[in-house]
């Protein structure tokens, strides 16, 4: 099990090089002014980044309470395979959050790769304190 952990985190931590030095580029096409119809690979690229972009936070959501689950489960449960099925939804928990996640990186990597501007502004802004 630890080498398989060890082997999805090298293959997770291979492309942090790739995202730290991916350029966001200025310009480009805008993903609103096909009309809704797909006519080249741009516009499958903006269809595409505008579903996962609207799927994306629900699946983390259902990932996160999959992963909750499965830590209630093995810290409330009393025997050996109650705890088992806990730690097996607690591993599955974590590796679908990083396909999902990585998948979001992807479509992000791709939509900058080829200068797609989102002009529906579903980009997610992230909360910052202010002081």
């Amino acid at each position: 099990m630890k080498k398989k952990l060890i082997a999805l985190s090298g293959f997770v931590l291979g492309f942090a090089p790739v995202v730290a030095l991916a350029a966001v580029t200025s310009g480009g096409v805008s993903c609103g002014t096909t009309g809704g119809v797909v006519s080249d690979i741009p516009s499958l690229l903006c269809k595409f980044s505008q579903l996962l972009n609207s799927v994306i936070p629900v699946l983390i959501a259902l990932g996160v309470v999959y992963f909750v689950w499965g830590v209630v489960s093995y810290v409330i449960s009393d025997d050996e395979e109650a705890k088992k099925k806990g730690r097996d939804r607690i591993i599955y928990g974590i590796i679908g959050l990083a396909v999902i996640i990585a998948m979001w990186g992807l479509v992000g990597i791709l939509t900058n790769t080829f200068g797609l501007t989102n002009s529906n502004n579903t980009n997610i802004n992230l909360p910052s304190v202010t002081y």
